[in-house]
């Protein structure tokens, strides 16, 4: 009996890239007739920006052992410290994510000391989270490079090019925001 080479039987073979044209192919037979194509492109490739976006951050942040979204908890939780109650519920309204995620989050983040949470002193029923010391310090350590990533992403730009880029991208996030109901 011939056995193929172990190698072919891996697991971790990866799938060519398809570029867009496939896509667009599909969404040719599989748009309804409502549906602008030109604009489900873009959309599409928003979509894609969107994800390697987050993808690049989280790699230029595995270095500090966070990703992108337990970042982006500390730095609200950062902006609102002179509040009197950030609750789990009122940062996944504004985050517009599950109270559940945000749970997960919060655990993650109190297990290695970067945030507190705390019965609420006027009804111990609701909890309290604040960052901690050790997560304002790891936001010192964190955020330069966070910030260098986020202009890296746009350095192949002119500065008018920025400047349009910035405009359209207000423009559209307060749209998706809008139709959403939540907001940073």
């Amino acid at each position: 009996m011939n056995r193929k080479p172990a190698k072919e039987y891996t697991t971790e073979q990866h799938l060519p890239k398809l570029g867009i044209d496939p896509y667009l192919k599909l969404m040719e037979h599989t748009a309804s007739s409502e549906t602008d194509q030109n604009a489900a492109h873009l959309g599409l490739v928003m979509l894609w920006l969107g994800d390697n976006v987050l993808d690049l951050v989280d790699e230029d942040l595995s270095a500090f052992d966070i990703t992108e979204s337990k970042l982006d908890l500390l730095m609200l939780l950062s902006l609102h410290a002179d509040k009197e109650l950030v609750t789990p519920s009122s940062i996944a309204a504004r985050l517009g994510i599950r109270r559940s995620s945000v749970t997960s989050l919060l655990i993650w983040l109190e297990q290695r000391n970067w945030i507190i949470r705390e019965p609420y002193a006027k009804d111990g029923r609701m909890t309290h989270v604040r960052i901690s010391p050790e997560g304002r310090s790891l936001l010192q350590r964190v955020l330069p490079n966070f910030w260098s990533t986020c202009a890296s992403m746009v350095e192949e730009l002119t500065k008018e090019e920025q400047e349009v880029l910035r405009s359209v991208l207000a423009k559209l996030n307060k749209n998706i925001e809008n139709r959403l109901g939540a907001g940073r």
